[in-house]
């Protein structure tokens, strides 16, 4: 299968390694923030997204980007035509009665345990795992190593940091932020950024 990538920098070649495991070649990369990424000579070439709906229109797109704020850009790109198409690399271990909605990135050894639901344009990084009938929101990302247990409900545009622990039957609100190495043990509120052990608010600036 074919596909073009949202996203240019170094993320996006870790998603297309993941997507060359698994069947999906790369084409070409879109890029929106810096002009100075774009050429027609790299392999595969990095085209603008104000020209992406002239390069085969009829491919879809693969997320390549691992900031939460990715959300915007990608429904640009689908305003224009492109369908989100999900990728997980052979490596990862995902329970049939879990679900994984469209447009997902799985990277190498993920694990997503038995009724979990992943949302839409969810990134799920190296290594991390996901517990029994927890539910992940819309477009949020899951850093590597990060370990998330049993039971927990996430927001939209939640971020979890490399090698987080956020513990069984706790809430996560919308476009929280669990900080690297932090261990969540209790609720965290939308818009709030928790970091340490335990995990504890900090001022956002």
């Amino acid at each position: 299968m074919r596909a073009v990538m949202a996203g240019a920098k170094n993320f996006a070649q870790d998603v297309a390694e993941t997507c060359a495991a698994s069947g999906i070649e790369i084409v070409a990369m879109i890029e929106g923030l810096d002009r100075g990424r774009v050429s027609a000579a790299a392999m595969p070439p990095v085209i603008w997204v104000d020209e992406q709906s002239e390069f085969e229109p009829d491919l879809p797109l693969v997320i390549g980007i691992g900031q939460i704020a990715r959300r915007a850009y990608v429904e640009r790109l689908e305003s224009e035509g492109r369908r989100l198409l999900g990728v997980r690399h052979p490596s990862t271990i995902v329970s049939p009665s879990a679900v994984i909605e469209e447009g997902c990135v799985l990277l190498p050894g993920v694990i997503v345990a038995a009724g979990a639901r992943i949302g839409r344009g969810t990134v799920l990084n190296r290594a991390c795992s996901i517990g029994h009938h927890t539910t992940i929101g819309p477009w949020s990302f899951v850093g590597p190593g990060a370990s998330v247990a049993g039971e927990i409900t996430m927001g939209e545009q939640v971020y979890i940091a490399v090698g987080a622990t956020v513990r069984d039957m706790i809430s996560i609100g919308d476009r929280a932020v669990v900080g690297a190495g932090a261990a969540a043990v209790s609720d965290v509120p939308a818009d709030t950024t928790v970091v340490g052990v335990p995990a504890r608010p900090i001022e956002r600036h």
